[in-house]
């Protein structure tokens, strides 16, 4: 089993452990380590959102209708979530590094298959081969913050790796409508398709090797020096949880789930909601539902930095829970006080509702042994992945049905609610491991 590199007995034990192998000590390896993480949470997810953004040329190429583009795109995030806790148990076994590596070329891949698309079927299959690096993506960096970072700046880059899927939704909305003019739609997710592999094979060659493996037994929740875990006892294996971790850890994963349908169903939907209820232009619309993205870029590192140093992890959840609640309530009173609402129901979106997986993936980082960072970080992307499915699908199915989005509202109102409640029942002392 692999483990990090605790040093077994011996006169120069302290000598080996002063400089464990993997470790991002200096000012360019820890510029570089950061690097790899933004780029890493860019590229894994990045396939999702490029035949989003050029649907309308996608659709109009292919001759195919919205329902099966959909559809297609579905099974980009259908797919994350069955492989997730694989992929986690996967990053575990071979190491963070080839995991990163991995996340990324899978992705390139899955993109080059949408730009040689002929029909909805390899659109389909080319969004369900990138699925993998989507499922696959937190699960490898979590791993390697947990093997990298010590104590004290895990916190800030984990909340800033989180925030590469913000700025990924930014850059594909700002370069491909202007790449798909210059060239077509083929060529600008083609790019996107290079990059990832010449990422990958950069950070192949590039990034140090990552800590020797040990065999059961002579390490078990092993950390770096300063890093998590450290004080556990060497002689313990880190087969599997502990019962106070494995139930932190399946609340968060139920955490995410009922978050995540929130966050897939006012993502997808929040514009058309102020286009059709409330009158806005798609230029306005568009550009609400961009703010909340904004402020959810930087406020992910703000609450991770904030949870690292001050508040516990499910005192954090709580508190943005609880005020998704308040945004939903927002989305209500918009249409019958005033639509200038929508403003401030974008303000405390970005802050809360979109913010809180900073939050929960520096829990699991720190909330377990670093030899299972990975398959915990996999059960969590499950539930969360599945959430953003859900809500998405049932959130469409509801407003096709009653043609009105209060029902909606008030559904993630309770979905938030429920959030709460179990956030409130997580443990508010680090679990003893």
């Amino acid at each position: 089993m692999r483990t990090v590199g605790v040093p077994g007995p011996g006169p120069d034990a302290a000598a080996r452990n002063a400089a464990p192998a993997g470790t991002a000590d200096g000012l360019m390896q820890r510029l570089g380590l950061n690097f790899v993480l933004v780029s890493t949470m860019v590229l894994g997810p990045i396939p999702m959102m490029l035949p989003a953004v050029l649907a309308v040329d996608l659709i109009a190429d292919l001759g195919i209708t919205t329902g099966p583009f959909s559809l297609a795109l579905t099974a980009n995030t259908i797919v994350a979530a069955l492989f997730a806790p694989l992929s986690g148990r996967i990053t575990d076994s071979i190491g963070p590094k080839r995991s990163v590596v991995l996340t990324i070329g899978t992705a390139g891949v899955g993109m080059f298959g949408m730009a040689f698309a002929t029909d909805v079927w390899v659109l389909m299959a080319s969004a369900a081969f990138a699925g993998l690096g989507q499922g696959w993506c937190n699960p490898a960096t979590n791993k390697l913050i947990a093997e990298r970072v010590p104590d004290g700046r895990r916190g800030t880059i984990t909340g800033l790796k989180q925030s590469g899927v913000m700025f990924g939704t930014f850059l594909s909305g700002f370069t491909l409508p202007t790449l798909a003019v210059w060239f077509d739609w083929r060529t600008a997710i083609g790019l996107y398709g290079v990059a990832a592999l010449v990422a990958a094979v950069g950070i192949q060659l590039w990034l140090e090797p990552d800590a020797p493996t040990v065999e059961d037994g002579e390490a078990g929740y092993g950390a770096l020096p300063g890093a998590v875990f450290s004080r556990a006892p060497a002689h313990r294996p880190a087969t599997q949880l502990k019962e106070s971790a494995r139930v932190f850890i399946a609340k968060i994963t139920w955490f995410s789930l009922l978050m995540g349908s929130v966050v897939g169903g006012v993502g997808r939907f929040q514009v058309l909601f102020a286009e059709e209820s409330l009158g806005w232009t798609n230029f306005w619309a568009g550009m609400a539902s961009a703010l909340a993205g904004i402020i959810a870029a930087a406020s992910r590192i703000w609450w991770a930095r904030l949870t690292e140093r001050r508040v516990q992890p499910a005192s954090a959840l709580a508190v943005q829970s609880v005020f998704t609640v308040f945004a939903m309530v927002l989305l209500l009173a918009a249409t019958t006080v005033h639509d200038s609402l929508m403003w401030v129901m974008s303000l405390l979106a970005g802050f809360t509702m979109m913010s809180w997986n900073a939050v929960a993936m520096l829990a699991v980082i720190t909330g377990v042994p670093v030899a299972l960072a990975g398959r915990a970080s996999g059960i969590v992307m499950l539930g969360f992945m599945s959430g953003l499915s859900i809500g998405g699908l049932v959130a469409g199915y509801v407003y096709e049905q009653t043609g009105s989005f209060s029902v909606i509202w008030v559904s993630f109102a309770v979905c938030a609610a429920g959030a709460t409640v179990l956030a409130l029942t997580m443990r508010r002392r680090p679990i003893a491991l």
